[in-house]
């Protein structure tokens, strides 16, 4: 078993704007992407979500019409990735896609121009292996809103128990689609207003459209990050609401820490996508483990619920923190909110930094919780 697994490379696309460096610099100045959207092929009426406006980038893939929407933004995030750290593209290279529903949004379009079959996830990661020419098929990964997180965790499992991976491309996305609107709207779980994560005044969330990648590999280089640990357990509470007590989150935070050896993080980049009983199940979740006190936030905010890729993206924008030394305040944040206390970020600052806490809930009681630190 090889123990040490290291992030040092990554990317996003967002409607914040195309690369890692790029959205962490919005972040840093407070830009939402959140806004009113009126589309007719989402909903009937305006609701308030994160999207990209149209395929500003459809010239950087090539024979783009053959390729989805979201296909095209997937190899997009990967082709810079690539690029910028040469990575080869052999059968050493293991490459993991994170999706909750992939290129849904063709079900049913009337005016398609591809086959339905293209929505199964196998298809999709099919054609984005012919697009590189991947010696390894893509392994897709789709377990709610972990998805993205959990991705990085089989990689990382992968790269230290399956000799003939030394490295790992992980890439996740979802986009805006009426099925996802429409499944969030008959939860009423959707926001007529930018979400406010752990407020009082929370009233839903909002959705978000990303994709985001990481390079892993089991040799650091300049500027790497390492993966201390990861926890993962599933509460089974109920097929959308979340574990009262935090149970699922409790044990998956006690791992990842048990597994990176103990010690505080010094921030928490939490779930928290502004319902009312994901934020406080969150709160007890980090109270039962003794991090009422560490600072936190929420980019839902920022970017709204981007489904599989939100594990992945706010990964990436927690990494820049950690290695900008800069804590991100939590967007939307006012009056505490849970029955819990905690310590949200509400104003950019500046502090040494080492490791921080990413955490992830979804449907179905998963959970997960990686402890990751600087090298």
């Amino acid at each position: 078993m090889r123990d040490d697994v290291y992030i040092i490379g990554d990317e996003v696309i967002s409607p914040l704007g195309l690369g890692s460096e790029l959205n962490f610099q919005r972040l840093r100045d407070g830009h939402t992407a959140i806004a009113p959207v009126m589309d007719m092929r989402l909903r009937d009426h305006p609701i308030h979500a994160a999207q990209m406006d149209g395929n500003p980038w459809n010239q950087l893939v090539k024979n783009a019409s053959h390729y989805t929407r979201l296909e095209r933004l997937f190899i997009l995030a990967l082709q810079r990735l690539i690029e910028r750290h040469d990575i080869p593209l052999d059968s050493e290279t293991l490459v993991i896609l994170s999706t909750t529903k992939g290129n849904i949004a063709l079900l049913g379009d009337p005016e398609g121009t591809f086959p339905e079959q293209r929505a199964n996830l196998t298809a999709m990661a099919e054609a984005i292996r012919q697009y590189f020419g991947f010696e390894n098929q893509p392994i897709p990964v789709s377990n709610a809103c972990i998805s993205g997180s959990l991705a990085i965790a089989v990689a990382r499992r992968l790269l230290r128990y399956d000799n003939r991976y030394k490295r790992a491309i992980v890439v996740g996305g979802d986009e805006l689609s009426k099925f996802i609107v429409s499944g969030f709207d008959a939860f009423q779980a959707l926001a007529n207003e930018p979400c406010r994560p752990f407020d009082r005044n929370r009233s839903g969330l909002n959705l978000g459209e990303a994709v985001a990648a990481v390079y892993l590999s089991t040799k650091p280089t300049h500027g790497a990050v390492k993966i201390m640990g990861v926890g993962s357990f599933n509460d089974a509470n109920h097929i959308s609401g979340p574990s009262r007590t935090g149970e699922g989150l409790y044990l998956s935070i006690c791992e990842a820490t048990r597994e990176a050896g103990g010690g505080m993080p010094d921030f928490i980049s939490a779930h928290g996508t502004a319902t009312a009983y994901n934020d406080e199940m969150e709160a007890i979740a980090f109270h039962r483990c003794s991090l009422s006190a560490v600072p936190l936030h929420s980019l839902k905010g920022y970017f709204g619920h981007t489904l599989g890729a939100s594990g992945l993206l706010e990964t990436v924008m927690a990494i820049h923190s950690l290695k900008n030394n800069e804590l991100i305040r939590s967007l939307g944040f006012a009056h505490p909110g849970t029955s819990q206390p905690l310590n949200i970020i509400t104003q950019p600052t500046r502090r040494p930094l080492n490791t921080f806490l990413k955490t992830a809930s979804g449907f179905g009681g998963c959970n997960i919780a990686m402890i990751i630190q600087k090298v």
